[in-house]
C-alpha cells in the first residue's frame, strides 16, 4: 500500500474503533444496568441505603425520597403498612424493609422488586448505538486522515519530489515549508542540502571544465612540440651536412677545399651559428617548462634602456631616427632575463627591418586601471597580410628574401609573453609595422 492518505485513514479508523470499544467496555463495566446480577446487587445496596435514610424521617419527606429512588433506579417500589403486608402474598425475590416515621406511629414496610426491563432496555440501546458509533468513527477517521494528509502529506510529497529532482541534478527547486516543527526542520535541511549540492556540482563542473581545457592545452602543446622538434631536425640537418661536406672536401684535398684555412673558418662560423641555434632551442625548452610562480615585478624601462644601448651602433650606422618615450619606474611582472630576450627580439627586428633614414618609435605607458602598454613601431615598413597569422610560429620566415636567423625569435617572444600573461600582436599601421604588448 503506497498511498499515505489510505494508510492514515486505516490507522485513524483502527484507533477510533479501538477507542469506541474501550468506551463501550468501560460503560458496560461501570454501569449498574449492564447485567442482571449486577443490577440486582445495585438495587439491593441502594434500597438498603434508602431505608436507612427514610428511618425516623417525616412521612412526606420519606415518600419523596422513595419516589425519586423508584424513578431513577427503575425498580418497583411500594410503601405499605405492616398490617397490609401481612395480609398479602409476596414474591420470593422482593426486598422488604420495615420503616417507622417520626410523625406517624404506624409501622410500614418498604417493598422493592427488581425489574429486568431497565437492563434489557440498556442492552438494546447499546446494540442500537453500535452502528452509529461505527459511523461516527468512520467519519472522524476520514476527517482525521484528510486533515493529517493536508498537514503532513502535502509537505512530505513536495519534499519527495524535490529530493527526486535533486537526484536528477536539478537544484532549482526550493521547499517553502517554513514551520517550527520537525517537518519545517527537514525542509530547511533539504534546502541547505540543495544549496550545498548545487555549489559542489558547480565547483565540480568548473574543475571538469578547467581539466578539459588543461587537457586540450596540453594536447596543443604536445602538437607544437612535435612540430617544433620536426623543424629542429630539419634546421639542424642543413648546417651539419654543410660542415661535413666541407670537412670531407678538405680531407680529400678536392678542388677549392685545398684552401683549408678558408674553409676551416667557414666551418667555424657555421658551427658557431649552430651553437647559437642550439642555445635558442634550449631556451625554448626552458620556457616551455618554466615556473610562473617565480615571476616578480621588474623595471621594464631599465631593460628597454639597456636593450636600446646594444643597438646604438646599428642605429647610427643606418641613421635611424629613434622616438623614445619611456617613463621611469614602470613595473612589469615577469622574469628579467626572459623579458630582456623578448624585448631584444622585438627591438632587433624593428631596427633590422627599418631602412636607412627610417624611424623607430618606442612608447611605454600605464593606464588608469594599472595596465602596462608597450608599442614598438618602425617606419617605413610593411608585412604582407598573409604572413601576419604565422609570424609567431617556429622557423617561419615571413621575408623570403632574408632567411638569416633561426626563425625562433618571434616564437620565443610569444612564448615568453604568454608565460607572463601578457597580450601581444603585430599589425600594419599607416606606413609602418607596430608591435603591441599589454599586461
Amino acid at each position: 500500500m503506497k498511498n499515505l492518505t489510505i494508510k492514515t485513514f486505516l490507522m485513524f479508523l483502527t484507533m477510533a474503533c479501538f477507542i469506541m470499544g474501550a468506551v463501550y467496555l468501560t460503560f458496560y463495566i461501570l454501569t449498574p444496568y449492564a447485567g442482571k446480577k449486577k443490577y440486582q446487587s445495585y438495587i439491593k445496596t441502594k434500597s438498603t441505603e434508602l431505608a436507612n435514610r427514610c428511618m425516623l424521617e417525616e412521612k412526606a419527606e420519606a415518600e419523596n425520597m422513595i419516589y425519586t429512588f423508584a424513578s431513577r433506579s427503575g425498580a418497583k417500589v411500594r410503601l405499605i403498612t405492616a398490617d397490609t403486608y401481612k395480609k398479602q402474598e409476596h414474591i420470593a425475590n422482593d426486598m422488604t424493609y420495615p420503616l417507622r416515621f417520626a410523625d406517624d406511629a404506624k409501622e410500614y414496610v418498604l417493598l422493592v422488586t427488581v425489574s429486568t426491563e431497565r437492563t434489557e432496555d440498556y442492552k438494546r440501546q447499546t446494540l442500537i448505538s453500535l452502528p452509529i458509533a461505527f459511523a461516527i468513527a468512520l467519519i472522524l477517521s476520514f476527517a482525521g486522515a484528510k486533515l493529517t494528509s493536508y498537514y503532513l502529506k502535502r509537505p512530505i510529497v513536495r519534499m519527495s519530489k524535490i529530493a527526486q529532482a535533486m537526484a536528477e541534478q536539478n537544484f532549482d527547486w526550493y521547499c517553502p515549508d517554513e514551520r517550527d516543527d520537525e517537518i519545517g526542520a527537514l525542509a530547511k535541511s533539504l534546502n541547505t542540502l540543495s544549496d550545498e549540492l548545487s555549489a559542489a556540482l558547480e565547483r565540480l563542473n568548473d574543475k571538469n571544465l578547467y581539466l578539459k581545457n588543461e587537457i586540450a592545452l596540453e594536447k596543443e602543446r604536445e602538437r607544437r612540440r612535435m612540430l617544433f622538434f620536426a623543424g629542429v631536425s630539419h634546421e639542424l640537418k642543413t648546417p651539419i651536412s654543410v660542415v661535413i661536406g666541407q670537412i670531407d672536401g678538405m680531407r680529400a684535398g678536392i678542388g677549392v677545399y685545398k684552401d683549408r684555412d678558408k674553409y676551416l673558418a667557414k666551418c667555424s662560423d657555421t658551427l658557431n651559428e649552430l651553437v647559437g641555434f642550439i642555445n635558442e632551442i634550449l631556451l625554448v625548452s626552458h620556457i616551455d617548462i618554466g615556473d610562473t610562480n617565480n615571476m616578480q615585478a621588474v623595471k621594464i624601462d631599465r631593460i628597454l634602456d639597456e636593450t636600446i644601448a646594444i643597438y646604438d651602433g646599428l642605429i647610427t650606422e643606418k641613421n635611424i631616427h629613434l622616438d623614445y618615450q619611456v617613463p621611469d619606474n614602470v613595473d612589469f611582472r615577469g622574469d628579467e632575463k626572459l623579458l630582456a630576450k623578448a624585448l631584444g627580439n622585438i627591438l632587433g627586428n624593428a631596427f633590422n627591418y627599418t631602412p636607412n633614414g627610417g624611424t623607430v618609435k618606442v612608447g611605454l605607458s600605464t593606464s588608469q586601471d594599472g595596465k602596462v602598454k608597450l608599442n614598438v613601431t618602425n617606419f617605413p615598413a610593411h608585412i604582407d597580410d598573409k604572413h601576419l597569422p604565422h609570424l609567431f610560429e617556429a622557423f617561419y620566415h615571413g621575408d623570403t628574401k632574408n632567411t638569416a636567423g633561426s626563425g625562433l625569435g618571434l616564437y620565443i617572444t610569444g612564448m615568453v609573453l604568454s608565460m607572463f600573461g601578457a597580450e601581444y600582436s603585430i599589425s600594419n599601421t599607416d606606413g609602418g609595422v607596430e608591435f603591441r604588448i599589454t599586461q
